[in-house]
């Protein structure tokens, strides 16, 4: 017989060996799915911060947006009312001129024109109608405003 020089185990040594490598593979085979799901939650915590940047700089150009339409609209309305308070003036202008210009007319048609005696009397008479006529004819065409 020969002579072994190293010396061999028995065989429950070697399956303890098996059930070693074995228990050793499943758990690097746990360790290795720890860590791809680690991995795979840090992705997505990643993702999620990229896509909350991107909301937040979104909402903030919206925000940025809205400022300057409210902006915009209120120099508008400032400007439609300023607008339309100088068209009430000179509308209030307009219509005191106006009102002045007809006083000064009514006042130099009163100088202008004075009704004959009977006229006075009784003013509704043809005779004096056709003079009142005449009289306002001439009266405009040589009135002229000051």
């Amino acid at each position: 017989m020969h002579r072994r020089s190293y010396q061999t185990e028995g065989e429950g040594s070697f399956l303890s060996d098996i059930i070693k490598i074995a228990i050793g593979v499943f758990i690097g085979g746990l360790a290795a799915a720890f860590t791809y799901e680690a991995i795979l939650a840090l992705r997505a915590e990643i993702a999620l911060r990229k896509v909350q940047e991107e909301i937040k700089a979104q909402t903030d150009r919206i925000e940025k947006q809205d400022a300057r339409r409210r902006q915009v609209e209120a120099e508008a309305r400032d400007a439609a009312e300023r607008e339309a308070e100088q068209l009430r003036s000179a509308r209030a202008l307009a219509n005191r001129l106006e009102t002045e210009r007809q006083q000064r007319k009514d006042a130099a048609w009163a100088k202008f024109y004075q009704p004959s005696p009977s006229c006075k009397i009784d003013p509704g008479t043809t005779a004096c109608a056709n003079e009142h006529m005449i009289a306002r004819k001439r009266f405009e065409g040589q009135y002229v405003d000051r």
